[in-house]
């Protein structure tokens, strides 16, 4: 019973840990002591301690969206993105997971390998536009002017210019075997 209350008490730390940092701080500390308490509590008595933590969990699941959204909401997510590459990591992943389902259901009948560093390059190139427009939509949030630096400005603009020039001619290329025609190559 030990072993199953420390797992539990572990599993709640880690989901926790998914709150935003200050949320964290603040509260993080209390509200593991609370839900140790809690649990203990449950434990004694031995009333519901499985229908307390699935609803605790659950709660807690649900606060962590609310605060995320929130962070969202506010403008922080700013921050988060430039600070963290998860969230480009995982916008361009959506960006070219339909293209590796396409590729998985149309061209399952041909011996062929799947294509893994065409979808690597796909899923690198909007990475690194989202990394790259960062800054350029930071400086503009924080009203600071985007031609004071018009060098650094007009090298970025290039680069994003290439980066969808590259993508969008990779796409339109591999369309045809996206969509299941046979020897398109």
């Amino acid at each position: 019973m030990t072993y199953d209350q420390e797992t539990v008490q572990a599993l709640y730390k880690k989901l926790l840990s998914l709150y935003p940092r200050g949320f964290r701080e603040a509260l993080g500390e209390s509200m593991q002591q609370t839900f140790n308490d809690l649990c203990n509590e449950k434990r004694q008595t031995k009333k519901g301690l499985f229908g307390f933590v699935l609803w605790t969990f659950i709660e807690t699941a649900s606060g962590i969206f609310r605060e995320r959204l929130l962070l969202i909401l506010e403008g922080d997510i700013m921050q988060t993105i430039l600070t963290n590459l998860r969230s480009p990591a995982l916008i361009s992943f959506l960006i070219v997971f339909p293209f590796m389902i396409l590729e998985l259901v149309n061209r399952r009948n041909f011996n062929e390998g799947f294509p893994i560093p065409l979808f690597v390059f796909m899923w690198l190139l909007p990475m690194l536009f989202i990394i790259t427009v960062m800054p350029i939509v930071r400086n503009v949030r924080a009203g600071n002017s985007i031609i004071a630096n018009p060098v650094i400005l007009l090298l970025r603009v290039v680069f994003l210019a290439f980066i969808v020039w590259m993508w969008f001619g990779i796409l339109i290329d591999q369309m045809p075997c996206f969509l299941g025609v046979p020897n398109c190559d």
